[in-house]
Order: structure tokens, then sequence, then C-alpha cells
């Protein structure tokens, strides 16, 4: 048999109470929270934002305008900013490349300007030279060709001096009767291939000859005489005979 105390201790120990449940204050409140926690955290999203181009002010999370529509940050703007820069920089670096470009180019063509007025000037300088080398030694070339025509003429002043005085001699011996005259004129030609041109000779030597005879065919015949002339001295002497 059944104990009838333990049956009813265990029936009262499963039986639960029938009707609707009754929720506690802590069941109570969790439920309650959930809502407001969501709402208070959309809430501290929001932010106080001024739109840049209709100047609305307004509470939200987006980032446009509620009212025009317009972004409160302007990314792509800052973009264009960018790439504007970067472009004004891109064209700086370019100009300045080719300033140092230009720069570098119209240094080197000034140098091989310089370099090609220098080469000119001593090229015009080395004709100078040469040029006055040239006149200089043309001048020096006439100025011994005067002097040596002038010995030269120096030289055929003496020899007509020599035959003058010859002559005087000859013509005074006819007086004193040693000599046959008339004697016409006096003559001299330097002997040994010698010439009065030879502008090197000290001396020179001469046969002269005291005509008294002139044949038909032009021929002379007379007395002879030996000379000799000092040019240096412009000097000479003579003697009767050969």
């Amino acid at each position: 048999m059944k104990n009838p105390s333990s049956d009813d201790s265990s029936k009262h120990e499963f039986v639960q109470p029938v009707g609707p449940p009754v929720a506690s204050s802590s069941s109570h409140v969790g439920l309650d929270l959930e809502p407001d926690s969501a709402a208070d955290a959309q809430q501290n999203d929001q932010q106080t934002r001024v739109c840049r181009k209709c100047s609305v002010q307004t509470q939200t999370v987006g980032d446009y305008c509620p009212s025009c529509g317009t972004a409160y940050v302007a990314k792509r703007r800052f973009a264009k900013v960018n790439k504007r820069i970067a472009l004004i920089v891109v064209i700086v670096l370019v100009a300045v490349i080719a300033g140092i470009g230009i720069a570098l180019n119209v240094q080197h063509t000034n140098q091989v300007n310089a370099e090609q007025a220098a080469a000119a000037a001593a090229t015009e300088a080395q004709n100078s030279r040469e040029a006055e080398a040239a006149r200089a030694a043309a001048a020096a070339t006439a100025a011994k060709q005067a002097a040596d025509a002038s010995k030269r003429t120096q030289r055929k002043v003496i020899v007509t001096a020599l035959e003058e005085s010859i002559l005087k001699d000859a013509e005074s011996r006819v007086t004193k009767g040693v000599l046959t005259g008339p004697i016409t004129r006096a003559s001299c030609t330097p002997l040994g291939g010698g010439s009065s041109d030879d502008l090197t000779a000290i001396t020179g030597t001469f046969q002269c000859i005291a005509v008294n005879k002139t044949e038909a065919d032009s021929s002379s015949s007379g007395y002879r005489f030996s000379a000799t002339v000092n040019w240096n001295e412009a000097s000479y002497s003579w003697h009767l005979g050969s």
C-alpha cells in the first residue's frame, strides 16, 4: 500500500499554479530597457551639424543635409583641390626642369660662343702678327735693297771718278811728252771676273785704258793703266802699265 502522505507531498512539489503568468519586477525591467537603450544609442550617434550650403542646423547621423542634400564633408572638392595642387606641382616641376634645360642650353651656347670668339681672336692675333712680320720683312728687304742700290750707285761714282783721274793723268803725260795724244777718253773694266755689283767685296781691281785712237769699226786702242779701289773707304789708286 502506498503512503498517502508521501503521495501528497509529491503532488505538492510538482503541481504548478494555473493562470496567466505574472512577470517579476526584474523581468519587467529587462523588457523595458531594450527599446530605451536602442533609442539612447541612436540619440547619442546624432550630431548637431550646420549645412555649409543652406546653413540649416540639424541633429543627424547622416553625411548629407536633410534640408538641401549637400554633403557635410566635401570629399570630392578636397580631392579636386588635391588633384589641382598635384597638377600645379607637376606644371611647376616641368617649368623648373625646362628652365634649367634652357639655362644649361644658354650657358652651353654662351660657352661655345666664347670659345669661338677666343679662337677667332687668337687667329686674328696670329694673322696680325704674321702680317706684321711680313710687313717688317718686306720693309727690311726694301731697306736692304735700297741700301744695296745706294752702294752700287756709290761704286759707279767711284769708278767714274777713277776714269776721270786716269784721263787727266794720261793727258798730263801727253803734255809732258811721255804719251802720244790726243787722249779722247778713259774707261776701266773689273779684272778676274770681279764686279762693282759684288757688294760683299771690300776691294776691286780694274784694267783701264786711256784711248788715243778709235778705228772705223768703233774699236779703240790706247795706253793701259792698272787700278785698285777700296769700296769701304771710297778710295782708289792707279799706275801706268798692266
